[in-house]
C-alpha cells in the first residue's frame, strides 16, 4: 500500500446514509464494502493491500467494513464516515499503524480576526448607488482609462 486508507465499521442500518455521501464527496471510485464470506474482512483488507498485522481487535471481528484508499484526502473521509454513521474509523498509514478516529473535526475561519477593508465604488452601468466591494490592498488602478 502506498497511501494512507481509511477503514470503518459501518452498521446495516447507516450504509445507505454512508455510501450516498462518498459518492458525493467524489471519494466513490476509492470505496470498497467489505463484506465476511469466504474470506474474513481482515483477510481482504490484506489482499487489498492494507498492513492488517495491527489490525484492532474490532475489525478482526466485524462482518463488515468500509475501505477508503483516500491517501491526502484521509481525514476528510474518515470524519465523512463518523457524520453520516460510521460507528468506529481508523487511519491506516502505509507503514501500518491503525490511529483511530474518535471526533469530528470541523474548521471555520474566524470572521473577527479578518482584517478590514473599506469599501470602494464598483465601476458599472450607471454607477449606481449601493454597489461596493471591498478595497484591495494593491495599488489602485486608474479608473478613468
Amino acid at each position: 500500500m502506498l497511501q494512507d486508507s481509511v477503514v470503518a465499521i459501518v452498521p446495516d442500518e447507516a450504509i445507505r446514509d454512508v455510501l450516498p455521501a462518498v459518492h458525493r464527496a467524489g471519494l466513490g471510485h476509492l470505496a470498497r464494502l467489505v463484506r465476511a464470506g469466504k474470506r474474513s474482512v481482515v483477510e481482504q483488507l490484506q489482499r487489498a493491500a492494507v498492513p492488517v498485522s495491527q489490525a484492532p481487535p474490532p475489525v478482526q471481528a466485524t462482518p463488515v467494513a468500509l475501505l477508503i484508499s483516500a491517501a491526502a484526502r484521509a481525514p476528510m473521509a474518515a470524519s465523512l464516515l463518523l457524520q453520516h454513521g460510521a460507528t468506529t474509523v481508523w487511519t491506516v498509514s502505509a507503514s501500518g499503524a491503525w490511529t483511530e478516529i474518535e471526533d469530528i473535526v470541523l474548521v471555520q475561519p474566524n470572521v473577527h480576526e479578518l482584517p478590514p477593508h473599506p469599501a470602494r465604488q464598483v465601476p458599472g452601468r450607471d454607477n449606481q448607488p449601493g454597489a461596493a466591494i471591498a478595497s484591495s490592498p494593491l495599488p489602485a488602478a486608474d479608473m478613468a482609462d
